[in-house]
Parts: C-alpha cells; structure tokens; sequence
C-alpha cells in the first residue's frame, strides 16, 4: 500500500511538471511572438504656395555734404515708396530704416585721401502676403536705377530658386493633422507589404515616432516643399 501511494505521488508529481512545463512553454512562445516586430517609415510631402514675404531694397548715398547727403536719402526713400505703392502696397507693409551712415574722416583709420567724406546706406522693408506684389517688385526693382537709385544689391540678391529667406509659408500649423495621417497611413501600407510578402500579419503598434516638419524652396520661388516622415514599429505575428 505504502509503494502503491507512492507510486501515485510520483506520477501526479510528474503529471505536474509536464503540465507546468507546458504552460511555461505556451508563455514564453507567446511572449516571444508579442516582441516580433517591424519598424517602417511613412512619408507625406506637399507642394504647397508661400503666403508671406519679406524683401528688402538696399541703396548706398555718397557725399561730402551731411545735409546734401541727407536730402538725397530723402529723395531716394520717396521715390521707392512711389514705386513699391504702385505696385500695390500699402503704407504699412513699407518701413524704412534708419540709415547707416559713416564718416570717413573720424574714422579710426580714416584715410585722409578719401574722394568721399559720408557713406550712407539705407535699407526699406517690405513685409506682406501679397506674394505676387513682392516678387513682381522684385524682380522689376532694378528700375529704380532709372530714378538715379544706387542699389546695393550684395548679398540681398537670390537667384530663382533660392530665395527662402525672402518668401515663406506660416500655415503649417493648418495641414500638420492631415500630412500625420497621410505619413502613418503610408506606414502602415509599408508595414502590410512586407509582412504579406513575409506571411505574417500585423497585430498593433509598439511604438511610434513623428519626425520633424522640413520646409524646403522649390524651382519656384513662391512654393515650397513639406514633409514629414512618421516612424512606426508595429507587433508582427
């Protein structure tokens, strides 16, 4: 009787550990199939039209005279106004600076050779959303020659193309949610074409990360490109 009870515990015993031994492999098999997972990118991008400009017209004045130079700037400073107005802007998308303006002979290092004691320079900003009045000023701004303007156009001039820092684009904010869809929708398309051709399904999201927005000039000047590319790592099964 006594081996009979033993022999019992003994098989219940190992009956025990089979069991248990299952419900540990059945664990950690389905542990390990929730960690398989596959990291893809989505990207959105628009070509979208800039709405805000900031061009500004710079002009040098010389002379030996404050008070003739002085008047010359004022001269200059009412026939760009004209100019730029007849064009279509406003008073209040036009501000001029005050002017730059040095004096040779206290200089420092002045040369007392100078052919010219005062050297001014002035800059007149035009700050609008009517891009299409901005870019038709300046690319006809040169006419300004013919009124006697001297402009100084180094480093203020911007081949086609690559005149961001004139033109931008401030909506942003208005298309983000739509172009974060369209990058995880793209995603998820990414996701499925590879788990189909790697006969696996998805199963939900591990984690996700939202890159950062990237505007960039074009061929034409008044748009620019968006994009964004969301990072996803789905569970794979």
């Amino acid at each position: 009787m006594k081996n009979l009870n033993l022999t019992i515990s003994v098989v219940i015993l190992a009956l025990a550990i089979v069991i248990l031994g299952a419900f540990i492999y059945r664990g950690l098999r389905t542990f390990a199939d929730k960690e398989k997972s596959v990291t893809v990118r989505g990207l959105a991008e628009r070509i979208v039209d800039v709405d805000n400009a900031n061009l500004t017209i710079k002009y040098v004045v010389g002379g030996n005279e404050m008070s003739e130079v002085l008047k010359e700037i004022e001269r200059n400073n009412k026939k760009i106004t004209s100019f730029v107005k007849s064009k279509g802007l406003s008073e209040k998308e036009i501000s001029i600076n005050v002017p730059n303006i040095k004096d040779k002979k206290n200089q420092e290092y002045g040369n007392e050779q100078y052919l010219t004691r005062y050297y001014a320079t002035v800059k007149i900003t035009l700050i609008s959303n009517k891009v299409n009045v901005i870019r038709d000023i300046e690319m006809n701004q040169f006419d300004l020659y013919k009124e006697g303007i001297n402009l100084n156009t180094q480093n203020e001039y911007y081949y086609e193309g690559n005149n961001s820092n004139v033109y931008s684009f401030t909506k942003l904010n208005d298309i983000k949610p739509e172009m974060i869809k369209e990058s995880i929708k793209n995603a998820k398309k990414a996701a499925e074409e590879f788990t189909q051709s790697s006969d696996a399904k998805i199963k939900g999201i591990k984690s996700a990360h939202q890159g950062q927005f990237e505007i960039t000039p074009t061929d034409d000047p008044l748009k620019v490109k968006v994009r964004v590319v969301s990072t996803i790592n789905y569970f794979i099964k």
